[in-house]
């Protein structure tokens, strides 16, 4: 068995989602994982993109190559800092700070943020945070109450009309715009799937459809049964 990897690290965006501080246990699942993984048979190849699976000598191809950040069509989105490079510390952020999606990784991002004392403030399009199926009550109705108690603003049905230098230009439900101040903008709107191949391969995870880690692992489970 051969895994390659095309980072130097294991682990994939899963690095980015375990990196704040109150992350500590999924931290200490990727360092289970990467234990189990040096104890097996398998030979690991890091720093190696695969770019063409007809190249590869293998009865069975399994193929998890995560997502892609999506982007908005706004003016001054091409500013924004991607979630993914606020999480790995790869870009630093203001005081002041928009986060653009308030999906289970934009909340995170905002508590994340308030919890150095900064000033966070999300805008989601949808009616309500965190509506993606299967996450767990109990983390978001923490994080609903926590941003309500500490008066985090929250922007529902709400839109990105522009990102500025220096502020956010939302438009409400009811057509009204207002204009958010920001040091900072990061953006949180979701991933697409990212296979590197889907014919006569077994694709898992984000590769297949974008969900959390426990989709994650039950997926890569029942193929590796089948198998």
């Amino acid at each position: 068995m051969t895994l390659y990897e095309k980072t130097d690290k294991l682990g994939g965006v899963f690095i980015a989602a375990a990196a704040p501080s109150f992350k500590e246990k999924d931290r200490e699942l990727i360092a289970w994982y990467i234990r189990e993984v040096s104890k097996l048979p398998i030979t690991v190849k890091m720093n190696t993109e695969v770019t063409d699976i007809k190249a590869l000598d293998a009865d069975e191809i399994i193929v998890a190559t995560g997502a892609k950040a999506r982007r908005i069509p706004v003016k001054g989105a091409d500013t924004a800092i991607e979630a993914v490079d606020y999480l790995l510390g790869n870009k630093t952020v203001g005081e002041r700070v928009v986060v653009i999606g308030g999906g289970l990784t934009g909340c995170e991002i905002a508590y994340d943020l308030f919890l150095q004392g900064k000033k966070p403030a999300i805008v989601e399009m949808q009616d309500d945070l965190i509506t993606t199926p299967g996450i767990c009550l109990a983390n978001t109705s923490y994080l609903r109450d926590c941003f309500k108690t500490n008066n985090v603003p929250v922007h529902l049905e709400t839109s990105v009309s522009e990102i500025k230098p220096d502020s956010v230009v939302i438009t409400h439900k009811d057509g009204t715009t207002e204009t958010v101040s920001a040091d900072s903008v990061i953006l949180s709107v979701g991933y697409n799937p990212a296979p590197v191949a889907t014919k006569g391969v077994h694709v898992i995870g984000d590769a297949k459809n974008v969900g959390n880690l426990r989709t994650v692992i039950w997926g890569a489970w029942d193929v590796c049964m089948k198998l």
